[in-house]
């Protein structure tokens, strides 16, 4: 509704612009071309065609230049006010459409400015009408497409953005903005349908002595083989991400308190460069927000650690 506004907008102004009804020959014509014109407008705001298959999509385009075409032949043809509506259409698509859809649109409009020239000819549609027809189907196409170009750029450069603030450009996981926005949902998931849901915290034990001895970029290595070596080991729709230093939280939909010590336990045994990690478990009770449930796991692993080490500890 809100994209499809503005253009719904500047054809009321064009119909503004050129009164109806009009005082030329055609008057009843005039007016029920300008009714079928804004019965589409409308439709492209009413009807969520973006929702129905491709196919469908290029409907509204085609009826629109139709209903185009006969509205500038009612209101005297070649001289008519009405055609730059065409661009409408044109900019529409080329900032939402696909480029099928384009090009559809662009066809229709060049059989919208030829016909008349071909079928009805002088003296509404004279032989200079040509140059007119020429530069649409030269400019429309050009201007239309380049558009679309930049828009279809725009979008992959967002995406490629949205992807790089959601992960961790050390290990490339999820980061902790990514587990901040996926936790809520996993949990609204569950809670629907009952399922139960655990969630893990691993965390490298005596990372930071690692760090001294070896250097950082061994440790950097030693986080990028980890991540690597526990995603190996989760299922699709698990969720791995690093949560900060050498600490790492694993969602595990679908997956009990048992379910979830075992796949922990296989994350604990593959650990690179034989280093080990320390793990705290906990599993969802059905109310608990996520900041609670992460903080029970939390606890967990400050147990392990205080127990040693090297182990999984499940909260109660």
């Amino acid at each position: 509704m809100r994209r499809t506004m503005p253009f719904a907008v500047a054809a009321c102004l064009a119909f503004a612009l050129v009164p109806l009804p009009p005082s030329g020959e055609h008057p009843v014509a005039l007016l029920a071309a300008a009714v079928v014109t804004v019965l589409i407008i409308g439709s492209a705001v009413i009807v969520p065609w973006q929702r129905m298959p491709d196919w469908t999509q290029t409907v509204p385009p085609i009826a629109y230049f139709l209903a185009i075409g006969f509205l500038r032949h009612a209101e005297g043809g070649a001289v008519s006010g009405y055609a730059p509506l065409v661009l409408l259409s044109l900019v529409w698509l080329a900032l939402y459409g696909t480029r099928k859809q384009l090009a559809v649109a662009l066809v229709s409009m060049v059989v919208m400015f030829v016909m008349p020239i071909l079928l009805i000819g002088p003296p509404l549609y004279p032989l200079s009408e040509w140059r007119r027809t020429v530069m649409w189907a030269t400019v429309g196409p050009l201007s239309a497409f380049t558009v679309h170009r930049l828009v279809v750029e725009i979008h992959q450069l967002l995406a490629k953005l949205r992807g790089l603030a959601r992960t961790d450009a050390l290990t490339g996981v999820p980061n902790r903005r990514a587990w901040d926005e996926e936790m809520p949902r996993e949990l609204s998931r569950a809670r629907r349908s009952g399922e139960p849901l655990s969630v893990a915290l691993l965390d490298l034990d005596h990372f930071k002595a690692f760090n001294d001895s070896r250097g950082h970029q061994t440790g950097d290595q030693l986080l990028k083989e980890a991540a690597a070596a526990w995603i190996e080991q989760i299922r699709d729709g698990d969720l791995l991400a690093r949560y900060g230093g050498e600490e790492f939280v694993l969602l595990l939909p679908v997956c009990s308190r048992d379910m979830a010590h075992a796949v922990v336990e296989r994350l604990r045994c593959v650990v690179p460069d034989s280093q080990t990690c320390s793990v705290g478990v906990a599993t969802w009770d059905g109310e608990e927000s996520p900041e609670a449930l992460v903080r029970r796991a939390d606890d967990a692993l400050y147990e392990a650690k205080l127990t040693g080490r090297d182990r999984v500890m499940v909260a109660s």
